[in-house]
């Protein structure tokens, strides 16, 4: 006869299924050490082929072969290099992109190697009557180009050292508005309008 107002004795009731968290829990507490150590094993596997894919010195490696793209002035200016192509020919040249840098120039220089020539980018149309060169300083005579915005040159004259002021020496400018100036050495500017680089 059953007695259906008792329960049935603990170890004859059926066991309540596990949660999923349980079972975490259970294999957790009973893998612990195990799982710790296969995670420190991971993290300094990952760590060493970190360092192993890393130059020893990644700040010097391959200096010997860079090529410097900046050059510092004799007067304590830098000025960033660049090639400019003119006409058929390829340039290469300082750039003088800002009011210091243009007005610094090529003073205080003994030549302009191993450069071909500086080029004065100014960013918009110049007025011709305003802006004006001096070769106050300039040890060397040299030749300058003006230039429109697309390029073509709209005017040339050369010019000769001056060992005074900008006050003192001449001046030379273009006879019409223009975007860029490029000074070479004296008869060295060639012919033809400003162009990409090919060389």
């Amino acid at each position: 006869m059953t007695d259906y107002g008792q329960d049935p004795p603990e170890d004859l009731a059926e066991p309540a299924p596990a949660g999923a968290g349980e079972v975490v829990k259970g294999l957790s507490r009973a893998y612990k050490t195990w799982l710790a150590g296969i995670g420190f094993v991971i993290a300094f596997v990952l760590v060493l082929l970190w360092g192993a894919n890393r130059p020893a010195n990644p700040t010097f490696v391959g200096a010997e072969n860079a090529v410097s793209t900046t050059t510092t002035a004799p007067g304590g200016i830098t000025f960033a290099e660049k090639k400019v192509g003119v006409g058929a020919a390829c340039l290469r040249v300082l750039v003088a992109d800002t009011p210091e840098k243009r007005a610094e120039g090529l003073r205080h220089r003994a030549s302009l190697d191993p450069y071909d020539g500086m080029i004065f980018e100014f960013g918009q149309t110049m007025r011709h009557e305003g802006t004006q060169f001096t070769m106050s300083d300039v040890k060397f005579p040299l030749t300058i180009g003006f230039y429109d915005q697309s390029g073509l040159r709209v005017d040339a004259t050369d010019m000769q050292p001056c060992t005074g002021s900008d006050s003192s020496c001449p001046r030379y400018g273009s006879s019409q508005n223009f975007n860029t100036a490029l000074e070479t050495p004296k008869g060295k500017l060639p012919d033809g309008p400003l162009t990409a680089c090919t060389g």
